[in-house]
């Protein structure tokens, strides 16, 4: 495995020595093939002495329990194949989604990565008590690895999930940014409870991610448009829950949700439309905070 390349980009990869964790890790591998960027797998070190049952991380930093942490880090290295650059990092701190919200801003890394747990009720997701706290605080898009389906191969397209209002500015965005560094299509889906979008509201999110483009990414965004690789669609259902299960998807896909108007501060705030998404969305999941001043 390739060691601490020299890259301005990077993804900090959550890990723990479970299922999760190893989902978080293929999920990243993924990604890393797709786009040219460094993997920081990190372990967090709680700062408390006092070992609880459960933790997957003892909470004592000498001795055979940091044995034990360099043993674990080790092993999730191992697990990244040698085409992919990453580095481990033992972080301390007072709990885990804080470290990684520290070694991310510390790595001025582009996102946070983690695997998300699975139950019938839930199916692909369902948020603990670590990704909770990342969706609630967060100033980087935080990555969800759905439970034993996040080997995805190379990355084939951005989805971006919205509501029927257009002027999500810094959802749209992003994803206009990621699938342009990816080089893969870009699908802009509206989730509606009616029969659709108006044409003009296809026209106004087109026109929006097309100048979007223009002013951040020169004329790639309207070139995408252009050749077919970038469209704006619907689907419409019962709820939105029915819509999004009606979705088609491909093998490689990422889906964009953003983070709740209640969010402040540039920070990623999960609201209850997200919440619902999650019950039925069978691919991994970026959510994008929303950025202090953006259009809603």
């Amino acid at each position: 495995m390739t060691q601490a390349a020299d890259t301005s980009r990077r993804l900090v990869v959550g890990y723990i020595a479970t299922d999760r964790g190893r989902d978080a890790i293929a999920l990243a591998i993924s990604i890393a093939r797709s786009v040219e960027i460094e993997l920081v797998v990190t372990i967090v070190r709680p700062e408390a002495s006092t070992f609880t049952a459960g933790n997957a991380i003892p909470q004592d930093g000498t001795g055979i329990v940091a044995q034990q942490l360099d043993d674990w880090l080790e092993e999730a290295l191992a697990l990244i194949p040698d085409d992919v650059s990453a580095r481990g990092v033992i972080h301390t701190s007072s709990n885990e989604s804080k470290g990684l919200m520290e070694v991310a801003a510390a790595e001025g890394a582009l996102g946070i990565v983690i695997g998300a747990r699975a139950t019938t009720l839930m199916r692909q997701f369902r948020i603990g008590t670590v990704a909770t706290s990342l969706l609630h605080a967060s100033e980087v898009p935080i990555v969800l690895a759905p439970s034993g389906n996040s080997d995805i191969g190379p990355i084939s397209r951005v989805t971006t999930l919205f509501g029927a209002r257009p002027g999500a500015a810094t959802l749209i965005g992003a994803a206009v940014r990621s699938a342009a560094a990816l080089d893969v299509d870009l699908r802009l889906l509206s989730l509606i409870e009616n029969d659709g979008l108006a044409d003009d509201e296809v026209s106004e999110i087109t026109e929006f991610a097309e100048e979007y483009g223009g002013a951040v990414l020169a004329a790639r965004a309207a070139d995408m448009f252009k050749t077919g690789r970038a469209a704006v669609k619907s689907q419409a259902g019962a709820d939105i829950e029915e819509a999004a299960d009606n979705v088609d998807w491909r093998p490689g896909e990422l889906a964009f949700i953003g983070s709740s108007r209640l969010g402040r501060g540039g920070r990623v705030f999960l609201g209850a439309r997200a919440r619902r998404l999650l019950r039925v969305l069978p691919v991994p999941v970026v959510v994008v905070p929303r950025r202090s001043g953006s259009a809603e």
